[in-house]
């Protein structure tokens, strides 16, 4: 499995059969490309409103699998599973390869028992970390809870580095880098570790 950030939300993950894009910052473009990605998962849509509003436009010749809204797909090597909004948007968990991957978006408070419950055994999560330093504390509690083997931050300008959240998590130090490749056998078995990607086009 190999993971890039995109800048904002937007991670892709690619299997050894297709790309799964999350929350592509134009979904419309994307659709238009010679070679869309397989699979789309939109946790909000564009103009602010609830993922699983029925107003997605999708072209009549996309052979594009689009995702926007809770409940469980399975399709090109990737299992994926909706939760429902419980903080800001959908909660997505992917699944392939044997890796579980969650997309965390927008968190603003701690996950009670029941949202934990829903999101266990995460191999790799991606969490929002936001521009606002004083929710590094916030962030830093509910990776604490979720118990990941990998973290990667995602949602905030690249520019400000967000020493204050790294310092937090103990990763003042890791270097950036363009992507994740990784296998299930290599995922770390002890501590949490931080994984910082830059922001590719």
């Amino acid at each position: 499995m190999t993971l890039y950030w995109h800048g904002g939300n937007c991670v892709s993950i690619q299997n050894k059969e297709a790309e799964l894009v999350i929350d592509p910052q134009d979904l419309e473009k994307e659709l238009k490309l010679a070679k869309p990605a397989e699979v789309f998962l939109l946790t909000r849509l564009p103009d602010g409103q609830a993922s699983d509003s029925k107003s997605v436009k999708i072209p009549a010749k996309s052979s594009s699998f689009i995702i926007n809204m809770p409940g469980e797909y399975d399709t090109k090597g990737f299992f994926v599973m909706g939760l429902g909004e419980i903080v800001g948007g959908v909660i997505y968990i992917v699944e392939s390869e044997g890796i579980r991957v969650c997309h965390l978006p927008d968190i603003k408070k701690e996950l009670t028992d029941e949202h934990l419950e829903m999101i266990s055994d995460v191999d790799i999560l991606l969490a929002d970390i936001g521009n606002d330093e004083d929710s590094n504390e916030i962030t830093a509690k509910v990776i604490n809870q979720i118990e990941p083997r990998i973290v990667i931050p995602i949602g905030y300008d690249p520019a400000k580095k967000q020493k204050t959240f790294l310092e937090e998590m103990g990763a003042s130090g890791n270097e950036p880098q363009n992507k994740l490749s990784i296998k299930k056998k290599d995922l770390p078995q002890e501590e949490t570790e931080i994984v910082i990607l830059n922001a590719v086009k």
